[in-house]
């Protein structure tokens, strides 16, 4: 194998898939990236085994082949290397040449067929989204995700086709987000998948805000193909919560706030909190709602926000982390924050006159 390539385009693709290398892994191979030529491109796979990353760069081929190289080496290199063309080259006992201007690195490589192979996908009928689309959907609730593995079914994000509407869905037995798209989503799909979280951190790093992407789903794995990129991922097996039956139904105790001035509150609220007493109490009554923090050893803090609400006063508290991380993704001036009584669950939504709910967020109280 022997390529010209740009520095900078070269380093960018090793940088994109290098992200999924495992520096503890048990196979030495899986701390090297692939590189195989094509017609007048290189391109570039990174793998755990579970997630696997390729990225296609074009440059000019001289002779045809593969290697492979370390992954955090060739980033490093690179890194200090000046702009300009690279040109690498295979040798004798699997040895790499790398020239650029009148420096010379020589890298020790293993051989390429050790590296395992990744899914093809050849046979499977893409569904195509716009990226962005996909993007938001994750960004809203991936947060959610649960990083317990003993809870390996929720360590990933559902995803449900079904009805002309995509929905995606996190929780980690705390809180639970949901989040809906119906334009753009193509009728006659029925589908439902549980994503790994490493995967969907991959693809909210990759995703644009522009262009297609091609999703392939089969029995054990998916497949994400847009712009250069292609990301296999194995899907994670078994039941994902009924989250139909976790939104509450029967709550009747509606607030409607300003977004932007209940995120500042929130945030003020935790700078009284810590590790061990991270709560919140909120007291709704009539036109307002008081924000209230006691933190043995710490102190106390209270603020009064004015809301649009005439229900029966009720105080609940809840971790502000949780809200916060809510209301970062509403992009609605007003909001909606839904109660019943201070042992059940809340809910925090945009404001919409009449609309469906598109993104419903469910958080479990803490008891006073």
């Amino acid at each position: 194998m022997k390529i010209s390539v740009p520095r900078e385009e070269l380093l960018d693709a090793v940088n994109k898939v290098k992200s999924v290398v495992s520096a503890k892994s048990a196979l030495p191979i899986l701390s090297h990236i692939l590189m195989e030529t094509q017609e007048s491109a290189v391109r570039l796979t990174a793998t755990d085994l579970k997630v696997s990353i390729e990225c296609t760069v074009d440059c000019s081929v001289e002779e045809a082949g593969s290697l492979t190289v370390s992954s955090q080496r060739l980033s490093s290199i690179l890194s200090e290397l000046p702009p300009g063309d690279i040109r690498l080259a295979l040798g004798d006992n699997n040895v790499i040449g790398l020239e650029s201007g009148r420096t010379e690195t020589k890298l020790f490589s293993m051989a390429p067929d050790e590296f395992p192979p990744v899914r093809s996908f050849e046979n499977v009928e893409p569904l195509v989204l716009e990226q962005s689309v996909l993007k938001k959907l994750f960004m809203k609730t991936s947060f959610a995700i649960c990083s317990d593995q003993a809870r390996y079914n929720l360590t990933g994000l559902l995803c449900e086709i079904g009805g002309g509407k995509l929905t995606t869905v996190a929780t980690d037995g705390r809180r639970m987000t949901l989040a809906v798209q119906e334009e753009g989503i193509p009728d006659g799909i029925d589908m439902k998948v549980i994503i790994p979280g490493k995967m969907i951190v991959e693809l909210e790093r990759l995703l644009a805000d522009e262009g297609e992407v091609n999703v392939f789903i089969s029995e054990s794995q998916a497949g994400f193909a847009f712009d250069s990129m292609r990301l296999v991922t194995a899907l994670i097996e078994g039941n994902f919560p009924d989250y139909d039956m976790v939104v509450p139904k029967k709550h009747d105790k509606e607030a409607v706030l300003d977004t932007p001035a209940f995120v500042e509150a929130v945030r003020r609220t935790r700078t009284m909190t810590n590790e061990k007493f991270n709560s919140v109490r909120f007291q709704l009554e009539s036109g307002n709602m008081v924000l209230r923090v006691v933190t043995p050893e710490v102190g106390e803090y209270k603020e009064d926000m004015p809301i649009e609400y005439e229900g029966e006063s009720i105080e609940i508290a809840f971790n502000p982390n949780f809200i916060l991380d809510v209301l970062r993704h509403i992009e609605s001036d007003k909001c909606c924050f839904v109660l019943k009584d201070p042992t059940s669950p809340g809910v925090i939504k945009p404001y919409t006159e009449g609309g469906a709910d598109t993104y419903v967020n469910v958080i479990m109280p803490i008891r006073i």
